[in-house]
């Protein structure tokens, strides 16, 4: 790429602006709308050969559901595509200065930190409740304007490569930043939850208020390891006027086991805000004097229009509050078709808006348990996971198994599948104790093959809430189980195998 290079015969490039681990980034021109904007290329080496259709088909999911988070802290998603083997987005173009930047002139004001934590916390309370994790919060992604707003930088990024971050790729590179990467995250081993990004918040808090991030060390994986295993710092050691209590949310923020963590981004938000005063000391560092900027404006609102978690009900099937047509039942499996169709177009979200338009109407006239409404009903869930709203989804299975064991019998098959897909939105939505419940369960009951695929997916979940030895000791004996049944040179038993090898180099 070089500057006066068009994409998708719209975009002109203007000037590299921006070159990370993770891709390329430049200003450039929508020559369409007559607007600035930023334009980031996802580097092809991040990818192998084989994986490239998979990485691509996560990209354009990651784009859909973060242009569908509506914040104003979160820059505007315009567009994304492929251009040869490019993977690119295009973005709001937002001015100002990394927190990276201005680290680099030594600790901020107390004030100001908490001002900057409130505003990222309150992104991440819409993202999370959203079903979206950052995964990659660190401050060259964290952009101060000069009106003192923070905009938090390249979501869906570091999950269009993988779910199971920061790993090696095939060019020898981290995937993700090892400097603020949760334990759980370092792991490589599961899918990462909120506690992630809170984890990686707390690294950067600790930073602005010492100039250093809580570990360092010479190597990525020596980097890893201590986040694993060093004990957490106080940033009290370093500097004397931070008061005692936020200190103490920065190690609750920075606890090893993500269930030690604070329950969500909008209880942090409550305890940051406590420091955030109507008059701050100036902010004078290079590059833009900052003197006037006000960082304690933005974003201060009451909690209750954020989508949190009790909003995952909000596309929960109800009766509607506005009058509407009743469709047939015949109607009703023409949206289903027609549903089936936006998949195709991998349109989910609209899928999923579809299904829920039409349940809304139909389900007070026919009841939630004819047959035709169930098998609705089940689409409408596997849409919202395709469009990653498990937040959303998991109440609509939960709902489904009641309905589907009142109407079939607890022992059906569907009960089964929606069960399966219950720990799936619980892993995913970062209840790792309640997916580990869920999977026993169904372990208890299965029988045949599936019980093989039930405890390789406990034993990853196991290591993910850093139980790595209890998770090596599972894998050791589901692989012992699968070389009787399939031999040694299955895919399976290379797959256990490799993630058992994985987490004894990280054990050691």
């Amino acid at each position: 790429m070089e500057a006066g290079d068009r994409v998708a015969d719209r975009y002109q490039l203007t000037e590299k602006i921006g070159d990370g681990g993770m891709g390329l980034v430049w200003a450039g021109y929508d020559e369409r709308l007559d607007r600035p904007v930023a334009v980031k290329f996802l580097k092809p080496g991040l990818a192998s050969a084989d994986d490239r259709q998979a990485v691509a088909e996560r990209f354009k999911r990651e784009a859909r559901v973060t242009a569908r988070l509506d914040h104003p802290g979160v820059p505007a998603v315009h567009d994304a595509g492929i251009l040869g083997e490019d993977l690119y987005i295009v973005m709001q173009l937002v001015p100002g200065s990394t927190l990276a930047t201005l680290t680099e002139q030594g600790p901020m004001p107390v004030p100001w930190v908490a001002a900057i934590g409130a505003q990222v916390c309150s992104v991440l309370a819409a993202a999370h409740g959203a079903s979206l994790v950052h995964r990659d919060i660190k401050p060259s992604n964290l952009v101060l304007t000069p009106t003192g707003t923070v905009k938090v930088l390249d979501f869906g990024v570091a999950a269009v490569l993988d779910s199971r971050l920061p790993k090696l790729t095939n060019t020898g590179e981290f995937v993700g930043t090892p400097t603020y990467v949760a334990p759980e995250q370092a792991l490589g081993v599961t899918t990462v939850g909120p506690a992630a990004d809170l984890y990686a918040l707390g690294c950067v808090l600790f930073e602005l208020l010492t100039g250093r991030p809580p570990y360092r060390s010479e190597t990525p994986l020596g980097m890893l390891h201590l986040h694993l295993e060093s004990p957490v710092p106080r940033a009290r050691d370093t500097r004397d006027d931070v008061p005692a209590a936020l200190d103490d949310l920065i190690v609750t923020l920075l606890a090893k086991d993500p269930q030690d963590r604070p329950g969500s981004a909008a209880e942090v938000y409550g305890g940051l805000m406590r420091w955030v005063t109507s008059e701050l000391p100036p902010l004078n560092r290079a590059p833009e004097d900052r003197s006037t900027a006000d960082p304690t404006s933005p974003y201060r609102f009451p909690f209750g229009p954020l989508p949190r978690e009790s909003s995952a009900g909000s596309r929960l099937i109800v009766a509607p509050s506005t009058p509407g047509s009743v469709p047939s039942l015949d109607e009703v499996q023409d949206a289903l078709e027609q549903a089936h169709a936006l998949v195709d177009e991998e349109r989910f979200g609209q899928a999923a808006d579809l299904l829920g338009t039409v349940l809304r109407r139909a389900v007070p006239v026919y009841g939630a348990r004819t047959p035709e409404i169930l098998e609705v009903q089940l689409g409408y869930a596997g849409m919202l996971e395709l469009a990653g709203d498990y937040r959303a989804a998991l109440p609509v299975l939960e709902q489904l198994v009641v309905d589907l064991a009142a109407r079939y019998g607890p022992g059906h098959e569907l009960v089964r599948e929606c069960r399966g897909h219950i720990a799936t939105c619980q892993a995913e939505t970062g209840q790792t104790a309640e997916a580990l419940l869920t999977l026993n369960e169904l372990l208890r009951e299965a029988t045949g093959p599936e019980r093989f695929q039930l405890r390789h997916q406990i034993a990853v979940i196991t290591a993910g809430i850093g139980q790595v030895g209890e998770a090596i000791e599972q894998l050791d004996s589901l692989l012992a189980d699968l070389h009787d049944v399939y031999g040694p040179g299955g895919s399976t038993v290379r797959e256990v195998a490799s993630l058992r090898e994985h987490l004894r180099r990280l054990a050691a």
